[in-house]
């Protein structure tokens, strides 16, 4: 069995290498931290299980996933993440994923999603799935958030120009030309009926979307 664990921080992946080890201790377990090396060590091998941060670098792995099942389609992969807004959940399953699960659930409940998806079922945290069902439910409806409407790029750019970065800030760690970040800008404004980046930045703030 092959697990690859792709986390930003060196400590997380070091105390997720340790509890994954002890539970498959006959198991080839590798690392990595940003999205660049992440497709490089998923083209060498044929990995079995992805453990995957949605943060990875100054990149949301979620844009990643369908490229990375196109290249392993039979590798699972299980979302460990510290966003616990259903838009990132219900995106991430589209995407791909088996499996969703928050970084403050207890160790046994990630080796419970683990083997889950090992057998190719879907796994996500309790919490997570009650706020999913919900946002089902308002789907459509006038209760539904407005950013629930927003794709996973345009829900990016509203997180960090939320949290007070600038266009050319937040253009950097994204790895794109201003100019991308100010046409979602523009989108995001008219979908959520907003006229300025400070309303803007309110909207985030009032609905927990930034750190």
């Amino acid at each position: 069995m092959r697990i690859l664990l792709a986390d930003d921080h060196a400590i997380v992946r070091s105390g997720l290498r340790r509890i994954v080890a002890d539970a498959y201790p006959g198991a080839q377990i590798d690392e990595v931290g940003n999205c660049a090396d992440l497709h490089d060590r998923v083209a060498r091998a044929p990995w079995t299980l992805l453990v995957l941060d949605v943060a990875l670098g100054d990149q949301n792995s979620l844009e990643h996933v369908p490229a990375l099942k196109e290249r392993r389609p039979g590798m699972a992969i299980l979302v460990l993440s510290m966003y616990e807004d259903s838009a990132f959940v219900l995106r991430a399953l589209r995407s791909g994923v088996l499996g969703y699960l928050t970084k403050d659930r207890a160790p046994e409940e990630l080796l419970r999603a683990i083997r889950t998806v090992l057998e190719g079922r879907r796994y996500i945290g309790e919490a997570l799935a009650s706020r999913l069902a919900d946002r089902i439910a308002l789907a459509g409806t006038a209760q539904e958030p407005l950013h629930e409407r927003l794709s996973a790029r345009e829900l990016e750019v509203l997180r960090r120009l939320g949290s007070g970065l600038t266009a050319s800030e937040a253009a950097a760690r994204m790895h794109v030309s201003v100019k991308t970040v100010s046409t979602y800008r523009t989108r995001i404004l008219a979908k959520l009926g907003l006229e300025t980046t400070a309303q803007l930045m309110r909207y985030a703030l009032q609905h927990g979307l930034v750190d």
